[in-house]
């Protein structure tokens, strides 16, 4: 298996070094991968650093490493973005003689940031697993195992003069955007009625007066992580100076979230096919897999990194074959006999996540200096 660094990741070559402020990146990144669906063990997001701080330099890594950030600190990066974070849990002691201690010392003193995109790019369809369902040729991809309460109902009920200018303001902060489709919404219309008290200064009707008002009620779907944002928009567009409206949390499943991929190959593949193909795009030299059955492959389910959890979900999809890394003995043993079981390593079936985090910044940035980290090598060495 591959030992060194990738070699399928666009160039390092940034023309310019652009002077962003921490936090306008973040937003950004938080648009393309909302650190709001990463797992509930991750550490996803700003790990050490400043968001107010202005940042000249990107370095994108796999893995932050003493190798990583003395790259940083001679190539003058004051932003490390990596897949996995430096730090999981908590830590109780901050030694520089320590591997990690050494690291975050070293960052501090040079003004560098951390900031990893980890399961929530993961659970991104556009994310980690894309590269491999693109190249594979994968059709009606989508998630393996669905993220869960994604999504929220807002009810709000407006006077109808002011029902547009509401609907462009709830949209634009993200209420009723789907894969597809946006500015998604349902209107009804009724009466709303009240009777303003002393204190009050009513956009209609008068103090202590009974009033009816011609209404509207705007009912659209938002992500749970923006409901700061929605309500902030709501109420800023909203005339009244106590909007009635409703936050409900809704129990369905997301379409395009999740962890790992399904899909289908249009024309199926013998299983040595499909290996030598897994061969040719990870660039490994070697494969572990369950015994061959002589079976066509068409129905894959794949999940980058360690997803030995998701054996039995791939099972239950009847998928043809399951790909992904870190695969343990009995994780062999005990599958059931219909799915056969492929592991290219932890590394290899993530390493894609560097070059999409490159070519995302590039996009969005172009006047932004990124590049690959020259340390981002695979840990693992076999002989």
């Amino acid at each position: 298996m591959q030992t060194t660094r990738p070699s399928d990741i666009p160039g390092n070559d940034s023309p310019t070094n652009q002077s962003l402020l921490l936090k306008t990146l973040l937003a950004s990144l938080e648009q393309w991968a909302p650190f709001a669906w990463q797992e509930s063990y991750d550490n996803a997001g700003l790990i050490l650093g400043d968001p107010n701080q202005q940042v000249r330099k990107a370095l994108v890594c796999f893995d932050v490493t003493p190798e990583v950030v003395d790259e940083a600190v001679r190539i003058g990066a004051d932003l490390i973005l990596s897949h996995h974070p430096a730090i999981f849990k908590g830590i109780k002691r901050i030694n520089p003689a320590s591997r990690l201690g050494y690291m975050i010392k070293q960052s501090l003193c040079h003004d560098i940031a951390w900031c990893a995109l980890h399961t929530n790019l993961d659970n991104t369809l556009s994310g980690v697993n894309s590269w491999l369902c693109e190249h594979l040729g994968l059709q009606e991809v989508q998630p393996l195992v669905p993220l869960q309460n994604l999504y929220g109902k807002l009810q709000v009920y407006v006077p109808e003069a002011y029902a547009e200018k509401l609907r462009q303001a709830l949209a634009e902060a993200g209420c009723g955007a789907g894969a597809k489709y946006d500015a998604c919404s349902y209107t009804s219309r009724g009466e709303g009625r009240f009777r303003a008290g002393s204190q009050a200064h009513p956009f209609a009707g008068q103090i202590g007066e009974l009033h009816c008002e011609a209404e509207c009620k705007i009912e659209c779907l938002y992500p749970l992580h923006k409901t700061r944002q929605v309500v902030e928009a709501l109420r800023a567009n909203h005339p009244y100076e106590e909007p009635a409206f409703d936050l409900l949390p809704l129990q369905n499943e997301a379409a395009e979230q999740g962890a790992g991929a399904f899909g289908i190959l249009q024309d199926p593949m013998q299983e040595r096919e499909l290996l030598d193909k897994l061969k040719e795009l990870t660039g490994v030299h070697c494969i572990r897999h369950s015994g061959f059955r002589d079976r066509k492959i068409q129905r894959i389910a794949l999940c980058g990194g360690s997803g030995g959890s998701f054996i039995g979900t791939a099972q239950s999809r009847k998928a043809d074959v399951y790909i992904t890394g870190d695969l343990k003995y009995h994780d062999f043993t005990d599958a059931e006999p219909g799915t056969w079981l492929v592991d290219i390593g932890h590394f290899e079936s993530e390493k894609f996540a560097m070059g999409l985090i490159l070519r995302y910044i590039r996009k969005n940035f172009p006047n932004f200096a990124v590049s690959i980290s020259e340390q981002a090598r695979n840990p693992v060495a076999f002989y």
